[in-house]
């Protein structure tokens, strides 16, 4: 990799907080595989194996620091925080805050599709890079999990520090224990209307409030593609109306 061609990483070196020593590892974590098989002469593989390898640094780095953040939570509330945070969406998330997506090496194809800003593809390249910076780190000597975490601080330090232990929680089940700790009832979801057809299922639900001896309460209504999503959606209707 010529210093030209690195040096133009630099602004994204920056934003991650990490100056890669092996700036041509940076450059395979934002390869996807429709680009690489479209340039097989180009000298470098795509961003598969650093991927699978992120995946697992991330794993690490976020119980890390969920651990320094709540050091008395049980296990049970540490894991659910971390599958929230490392979940795709929230790895897309973080991977906007930064315009990763524009410097993703991508095929014509996928391009044409819109790859560039799908969820799937900003998580892996996201993962990629933890992966490479991991990888950049130890060869170059330093201590690669400190190369990892300051990666990860850059994205996600100021959600970590916002996070509440009851975060990570669906939002049915968030409902619940919010319900049941001011109102000692436990909602209801409701379809609303028929069932929808097969072929265009869209379906619409609402979570009430059957306090005993008093009109039902809706606390909140909503839509998706599933029964299941659509009591989701009340749910988080609900929380919206009910959470300060």
């Amino acid at each position: 990799m010529s210093g030209e061609e690195a040096s133009q990483l630099d602004p994204l070196m920056a934003t991650l907080g990490h100056a890669f020593a092996q700036p041509q590892l940076l450059r395979v974590a934002l390869t996807v595989g429709s680009w690489a098989n479209e340039n097989r002469d180009a000298g470098w593989p795509s961003n598969a194996c650093l991927e699978f390898f992120g995946d697992a640094v991330l794993d690490l780095v976020a119980a890390d620091a969920l651990w320094r953040r709540f050091p008395r939570l049980g296990e049970g509330a540490l894991t659910r925080l971390r599958a929230s945070l490392v979940s795709e969406r929230s790895l897309a998330k973080a991977a906007r805050s930064i315009d990763l997506g524009r410097w993703i090496y991508l095929g014509r194809g996928d391009e044409q599709r819109g790859a560039r800003e799908r969820d799937g593809t900003l998580a892996d390249a996201l993962e990629a890079v933890l992966g490479a910076a991991f990888l950049d780190a130890r060869e170059a000597g330093g201590d690669p999990s400190v190369a990892a975490a300051q990666v990860f601080e850059r994205l996600f330090g100021e959600r970590v520090r916002s996070l509440a232990p009851e975060d990570g929680l669906d939002p049915k089940s968030r409902l619940q224990q919010l319900v049941q700790a001011e109102r000692r009832l436990t909602p209801v979801y409701v379809a609303i209307g028929e069932p929808p057809p097969a072929d265009d299922p869209h379906w619409r639900a609402r979570v009430e409030l059957r306090p005993a001896g008093k009109p039902v309460e809706v606390l909140g209504e909503g839509e998706g593609r599933s029964l299941r999503a659509a009591e989701r959606a009340a749910a988080r209707a609900a929380l919206a109306a009910l959470e300060p």
